[in-house]
Formats: structure tokens, C-alpha cells, sequence
């Protein structure tokens, strides 16, 4: 991670938050389980949008490990659900003294991010949803892993074998699991050549979540959370962000815009699931656009 931070006591665990500019406050919620905030770095562009603006056009963005992530904690692993990553994001909040945020969430992060936003709606400004996934329906979460898989080449699986055969997998070393994702993240990415750029920073207690809970594990929670009836619950300014590209479906990014009262629809042409990284401009240019269009 290039950029310092702090750690700030959340329940039982040390968050790890960057802050970056300042101006209205913006955080984001990363994807995962386990990934940590340092691939979305590139959103922090927004804090100055590369741009003389005045102050009033800025945000500080605020970038966190979520428990279980990068230089985060753990604490109870019982606590590592969706369930738990909203609560803890409501005990960040309030324990950075911010009165009220907006908040980015990207891929497994959107769930997080929209609950959050339904279950403490005087707390959020705006909501920005991008690359939600997977689909709450179960037909489009099926289409999305058999375009997946369809992306992938037998090169592609050779390789992932491999990975797991090796002794640095075995012995959970993170250089190995990073590959080992990055791998699986194959088919999120437009362009392969900037899979042999990108890193997700991953530390020992990353390793965990990845492979001691996993998706599946961090997912457990969300049906009992009622997440369509949350969606028609969300009081504030939202967009939704689809890129083109992306292996999550069309249907279900439009199902959210059509769901949440009022929302917003984007789409980003040519890009797919990481279009900060791939295509920053257009991704930064859509967001900024509406964040400091409807935020105080």
C-alpha cells in the first residue's frame, strides 16, 4: 500500500482508513471477501478530481480494510458476513465523527454499501453502486458464472492448477493467493494485459477471509437481510453504474436502478469490472459528475 493510514478501533478490531483531499466526505466499500481497499486507490482521484477546482467541488475520500482485509483485523470470525460489514461501517462512521457520508461501493461491496444505506438512511448523502455482484437472482448469478467461464482459456485453468499445486499456495503465502485471484478475476478485466499490473495487497489475515470463508461465507447473511426490500428503502440520491464489459449481467444492474426509488442508471461503454483501473477518465467523470451534482 503506498499511502499511510490509520487504524481505528471498530468493536473488537483495528480498521485500517486512508483519507485522501478534502471536502465532502466520500468512502468506499471494497469488494472481496478479503481483497482490502488498495486496488480502489484509483478512486482517489476524486478528492481532487485532477482539476483546480474550488474546495466546494472536492471530497475527501475515505478508503478502509474492512474487518478481515489488508492491514484490518479480524476480531470475531463469526462478524465476517454482510451483516458484520454493515454494522462495522456504522461504528467507522461514527467513530471518525462523520456526520453523514456518501458511499462507493464496488462488486460484493455494493451489497454492502445499499444495506448500509437502507438500514441508516439519515447517515448517507449519496450512494454510488458499481459492478454489484453477484445478482440476487439466482438466473442472472448463473448467467454471470457461465459467462465466466466462458471467458476463461484452458491456459487460463492450467495455470490456476498449477497455482494450487504449488508450495507457496499450500503454505498460503499471499503472493500465491494474489495469483491465485487474480486468476479466478480473469474474466472482470477488459484488457489482460493489466492483470500483470494490478495488485490487491493481500496480507495473512486477507489470506484467511479468502480462503477460510470465502464469498460463499461472506454471502451467508444477505438473504436474511430482506435485500430487495431494502433496495425500495433507500431514501438518498443513488447511481448505478454498469460497464459494458462486465461478466455481471445487464439485466440485474438495471433491476437495482429500477428497484431503488428515483435512482439513477450509467453506463460505461466498453469497460468492464474494474473501469477505475481500466478506464479511470470515464469512470471518474461519470461519478464526480453526479456526486457533485447531489451532494451538499
Amino acid at each position: 500500500m503506498s499511502r499511510a493510514g490509520e487504524s481505528v478501533r471498530v468493536d473488537d478490531v483495528d480498521v485500517y482508513v486512508v483519507r485522501e483531499g478534502s471536502g465532502r466526505p466520500l468512502m468506499t466499500v471494497h469488494g472481496g471477501p478479503g481483497l482490502g481497499h488498495s486496488y480502489l486507490e484509483p478512486i482517489g482521484v476524486l478528492a481532487t478530481d485532477g482539476t483546480k477546482r474550488e474546495n466546494d467541488d472536492r471530497f475527501e475520500v475515505i478508503q478502509y480494510d474492512q474487518r478481515g482485509s489488508g492491514r484490518s483485523g479480524s476480531g470475531d470470525i463469526a462478524k465476517l458476513t454482510i451483516a458484520g460489514a454493515v454494522e462495522d461501517l456504522e461504528e467507522l462512521r461514527a467513530a471518525l465523527g462523520l456526520e453523514r457520508i456518501s458511499l462507493l461501493g464496488h462488486s460484493i461491496g455494493g451489497h454492502v454499501a445499499y444495506l448500509y444505506a437502507s438500514r441508516y438512511p439519515e447517515r448517507v448523502n449519496a450512494l454510488v453502486l458499481f459492478a454489484t455482484a453477484p445478482p440476487l437472482d439466482e438466473a442472472l448469478a448463473n448467467e454471470m458464472w457461465l459467462d465466466m467461464a466462458s471467458r476463461r482459456t484452458p491456459q487460463d485453468d492450467a495455470e490456476q492448477a498449477a497455482i494450487r499445486r504449488s508450495d507457496e499456495f499450500r503454505r498460503r503465502e499471499p503472493m500465491a493467493v494474489e495469483r491465485y485471484i487474480l486468476n479466478v478475476y480473469t474474466p472482470f478485466f477488459r484488457d489482460r494485459a493489466t492483470i500483470g499490473r494490478m495488485t490487491f495487497d493481500l496480507t495473512p489475515t486477507s489470506v484467511a477471509s479468502i480462503l477460510d470463508v470465502g464469498e460463499e461465507g461472506f454471502l451467508a447473511t444477505l438473504p436474511e437481510m430482506d435485500p430487495m426490500g431494502s433496495l425500495s428503502r433507500i431514501g438518498c440520491p443513488t447511481l448505478v453504474v454498469h460497464a459494458e464489459l462486465d461478466p455481471t449481467p445487464y439485466p440485474f444492474s438495471r433491476m437495482l436502478a429500477d428497484t431503488i426509488p428515483g435512482a439513477e442508471f450509467a453506463l460505461l461503454k466498453g469497460a468492464s469490472h474494474f473501469a477505475f483501473i481500466e478506464d479511470p477518465d470515464a469512470f471518474s467523470e461519470v461519478v464526480g459528475d453526479f456526486l457533485r451534482r447531489v451532494t451538499p
